[in-house]
């Protein structure tokens, strides 16, 4: 087909627009982002949700890791309105190589998402998957969503996992924990 050689481009066309727009690169992004919601402001987010629409048909018939990190990124700047999360979750059909793609990437703003993914969808491993999330990472909120998707796989593993954080520095990682342990199944 002809145009499954544009498709691919398409993605990278629309993410080069917004880190234009951004004034960032992915390499930036984490550690300038601030608390964001501005993303939100960007006017051509349906141009790049269809383009991330074709990359997981194109993934669906055969796996890229150069369009898989572009999809990476895309899921990294939808942070706040879950659109490109929505399209992983529903049309992608293997989501394993796509989930450890994110979960190594640089990305937090897309690990957070993809630990929310695993308390939702059935993927291979993603017991284990979560359970890196939460002792592999320093971002608080990345370990507080893995645990509560946890929670949501294993109650009583999450209950053991959450007693480490019970006295936590950060107030809202010793909540979630608080309410994992109290928690009846």
């Amino acid at each position: 087909m002809f145009t499954n050689s544009r498709e691919p481009m398409l993605l990278e066309t629309e993410l080069a627009k917004f880190w234009e727009w951004a004034g960032m690169t992915p390499e930036t992004y984490p550690e300038n982002r601030g608390l964001g919601e501005w993303e939100t402001e960007y006017t051509d987010w349906e141009a790049l949700y269809k383009a991330a629409k074709e990359v997981v048909v194109q993934l669906n018939t055969e796996f890229n890791h150069d369009l898989a990190q572009q999809l990476v990124y895309a899921l990294a700047i939808d942070n706040e309105s879950g659109q490109v999360l929505a399209i992983v979750e529903e049309k992608l059909e293997s989501k394993l190589r796509f989930v450890k793609k994110a979960v190594n990437s640089n990305q937090p703003q897309a690990k957070w998402q993809i630990a929310e993914l695993l308390g939702n969808v059935d993927v291979e491993n993603r017991e284990q998957i979560l359970l890196n999330l939460i002792n592999r990472n320093d971002d608080k909120y990345i370990k507080r969503r893995a645990l509560l998707s946890l929670s949501k796989v294993n109650h009583p593993k999450a209950v053991e996992v959450a007693q480490k954080f019970l006295k936590d520095t950060d107030p809202f990682l010793k909540l979630v924990s608080k309410e994992i342990t109290k928690k009846k199944v």
